[in-house]
């Protein structure tokens, strides 16, 4: 096979203290993409100008504000590689990224999307990426069989998008990153998969993904809502209605949880009893009769509850 072409794409909002870090290490790969497009997703701060020091050297997209799913939509439009490879406006790629990977696609040109391993690091977190998902790794090295590859990202996402490389005409052929999901690269690996995608997995770490304040992952109630949707959305993807039961009571207890911390306590109840109907548990079912009490007592309870869990 020919040496495949590669084009990089950056969604980028509000990413002027990390923009030129993330860009230099692009830009500095020991094997260089052919284009790095950068799309400008409505920066109110000074993230244009950070892009711009870049030259020619770097190509900038400026549009209103659509989401990372939208920014990556408009990059895959004008990318004219054989592939595109993801990279968030704050993460970091190690100099041999893109040696690596392409190798790895001359050498089988059947992967339609090549991910590598990712080290955590920032606020509060110092560990591989599939450790900060809580998740195991995928369950190989290399091109992953689908039915047990499928299982294990069904329960969780433990890919960072950062180090993904996509088969263009993949992404032309299933259509759009779904907007306006917040995490609509896990939504996609799903829908890829789907469709009968190769994937491969290359554990040596090729990115270092950071954590920080403004991260999208931050907004935890968005996120396991719209996790809920996806793994909603994908149920039939895996053969086992157990797991698919486990997986939905699990985001339901988990939105729940977070609602009682935002004292949201009616639309918590009503979270903890959805998650019951899936998997009933001794926690889903002590919050759900918690939550049901008298309001002078319930809150006493609620807290009796977090410092049990706490305490144990």
């Amino acid at each position: 096979m020919r040496r495949p072409t590669i084009s990089v794409v950056v969604p980028a909002y509000n990413a002027e203290p990390y923009i030129a870090q993330t860009l230099h290490s692009i830009l500095s790969q020991t094997r260089p993409p052919e284009e790095v497009i950068v799309v400008d997703d409505g920066s109110t701060d000074g993230t244009p100008s950070e892009i711009r020091r870049f030259g020619s050297d770097v190509r900038m997209i400026r549009q209103s504000n659509r989401g990372a799913a939208g920014a990556h939509n408009t990059g895959f439009a004008e990318a004219r590689g054989d592939y595109v490879a993801r990279c968030d406006a704050d993460d970091l790629w190690e100099p041999i990224k893109l040696d690596r990977q392409a190798q790895t696609l001359v050498e089988h040109p059947e992967i339609d999307i090549a991910m590598g391993g990712a080290w955590v690091f920032g606020q509060d977190e110092d560990c591989l990426f599939h450790d900060h998902t809580g998740v195991a790794p995928p369950p190989r090295d290399g091109i992953q069989e689908h039915s047990a590859f499928a299982q294990r990202l069904y329960r969780a996402n433990m890919l960072c998008a950062s180090s993904a490389v996509i088969r263009r005409s993949l992404q032309r052929d299933m259509g759009p990153f779904t907007e306006p999901l917040p995490n609509e690269d896990y939504d996609y690996w799903l829908r890829a998969l789907k469709a009968g995608a190769v994937f491969f997995y290359d554990p040596t770490v090729l990115v270092r993904y950071r954590r920080h304040a403004s991260n999208v992952t931050n907004s935890r109630l968005a996120l396991y809502r719209a996790a809920h949707l996806i793994h909603t959305r994908h149920a039939d993807l895996v053969d086992s209605a157990s797991l698919v039961h486990q997986t939905l009571a699990a985001d339901l207890f988990m939105i729940a949880r977070l609602l009682v911390e935002d004292d949201r306590m009616r639309e918590a109840r009503d979270a903890f009893v959805s998650s019951l109907r899936h998997r009933l548990t001794p926690r889903g079912l002590a919050w759900a009769l918690v939550l049901s009490s008298p309001e002078l007592c319930r809150r006493t309870l609620a807290d009796w509850l977090v410092y049990i869990k706490r305490a144990l």
